[in-house]
């Protein structure tokens, strides 16, 4: 058997746990397996597990919570050299880019999603259902971290298949959460308008709708977070004339129409349903 030195295993290892990241077998916002069961599927000792754990922390791909486990935050390590560049950039700028990022994801997510991405996103809006705010950033609770924090957002770019999207919106989030952020955003979506918001973009990527899911996310990120001056007022993320705010509120009429007719057939067949039983 050929000898390996400390410094092979060691890249060795990193190497596994990176190549079970990027591939996506282990998506992002899970959580990875614990030391001794990455130490027994790599073959080494705890302590050159941990160190692969720390290299991919360093570089924005993971990140271990005290009582809870290792996550995956990143698909690619562009978290912390994102966070970098971005610190050049207003706020104004960045939530704007992270605008282009969702818009793009949703659209995408219609082309490219599976029956399970589908499933998993039903079942994280029905998860969200209930909460005050909608909980990007985890700004609805105001905790460091949330159960729901991006979930049904994260997912959508989970189903674009787009790992440089994935890992560019975790980067945004990332500095987003900085303190020098936090305390300039909100959520001014109410429950009843994230759920409303959600079900719109869920629908249109069920139906493989790519212009609806561009609107619907068009307008549910223009509320989802925004910036807040010191005296809690809110400033738009964008102004519109009159000529295209009134082409948004067509769309989102026929929206609303669409969703009634959806619920009056869905009526019918039950209705159908119990006369034939």
């Amino acid at each position: 058997m050929a000898m390996t030195t400390g410094s092979e295993r060691a890249r060795a290892t990193l190497a596994y746990l990176r190549r079970k990241i990027t591939t996506g077998e282990w998506p992002v916002g899970s959580r990875i397996p614990i030391e001794p069961e990455l130490a027994e599927q790599t073959g080494v000792g705890r302590s050159t597990v941990r160190e692969a754990v720390r290299s991919l922390a360093s570089v924005g791909m993971l990140e271990t919570l005290p009582g809870r486990g290792t996550f995956v935050r990143s698909a690619a390590p562009t978290s912390t050299l994102l966070n970098e560049f971005l610190a050049d950039f207003t706020l104004e700028e960045i939530l704007s880019y992270r605008r282009a990022l969702e818009i793009e994801a949703a659209q995408q997510a219609t082309i490219h999603r599976t029956e399970e991405d589908l499933a998993a996103l039903e079942r994280a809006a029905a998860e969200e259902v209930g909460c005050t705010r909608c909980p990007v950033l985890g700004l609805a609770t105001g905790g460091e971290d949330s159960a729901f924090d991006s979930k049904f957002h994260r997912l959508i770019f989970d189903s674009a298949k787009n790992r440089l999207l994935a890992s560019l919106y975790a980067g945004i989030n990332d500095q987003l959460r900085t303190p020098e952020h936090r305390g300039r955003l909100a959520n001014v979506a109410t429950g009843s308008e994230m759920e409303r918001d959600h079900a719109r973009v869920l629908d249109a990527i069920r139906r493989r709708d790519f212009i609806d899911a561009v609107h619907a996310m068009a307008e549910h990120v223009d509320h989802d977070v925004v910036i807040v001056t010191d005296q809690h007022q809110v400033i738009p993320p964008l102004t519109r004339t009159p000529e295209q705010q009134l082409r948004i509120d067509q769309v989102r009429e026929a929206a609303d129409v669409r969703e009634a007719s959806g619920a009056r057939e869905a009526e019918l067949r039950e209705a159908e349903g119990r006369a034939r039983a």
